[in-house]
């Protein structure tokens, strides 16, 4: 059985590893920077599982007006993985300058991993429900 001053010495380093894992996750999101109006040409990434990405992309359109194209992430998490970062290198090599998505929290999980291991950093993530995030990527 593990002493009590054990025990509580685990609690202390678990507890500032969360806490540092938390305040260093706010560290990563940079500050976002709008593109001229019409001069939007995006990818929105989004989970069919959660059903069609049309209002997302509606209230994208309204918010940012400009040409937009919607892929939908499918099959498993490896192939959401590298769609993910196939999707996301293109687009820093290519003319798109804004990159979103809504997904549900497994499939963000694997997005962000995409993301991040190519260099990327996020604008923002913001949990919308239950299951479902909505994010911006720099490009």
């Amino acid at each position: 059985m593990i002493s009590q001053n054990r025990r509580s010495f685990f609690k202390t380093v678990i507890a500032a590893g969360a806490a540092m894992a938390v305040s260093g996750t706010g560290t990563l999101a940079g500050s976002a920077q709008a593109a001229p109006a019409g001069a939007i040409s995006g990818v929105c990434l989004y989970a069919p599982g959660l059903g069609s990405a049309r209002d997302f992309v509606e209230s994208m359109q309204k918010s940012a007006p400009g040409e937009w194209s919607v892929q939908p992430l499918s099959g498993s998490l490896t192939d959401c993985y590298f769609q993910a970062a196939l999707l996301f290198e293109d687009a820093r090599r290519g003319r798109t300058n804004t990159f979103v998505g809504v997904l549900d929290q497994a499939s963000f999980a694997v997005v962000h991993e995409a993301i991040v291991d190519r260099g990327g950093r996020f604008h923002y993530v913001t949990q919308n429900g239950p299951d479902r995030v909505t994010f911006s990527v720099e490009v």
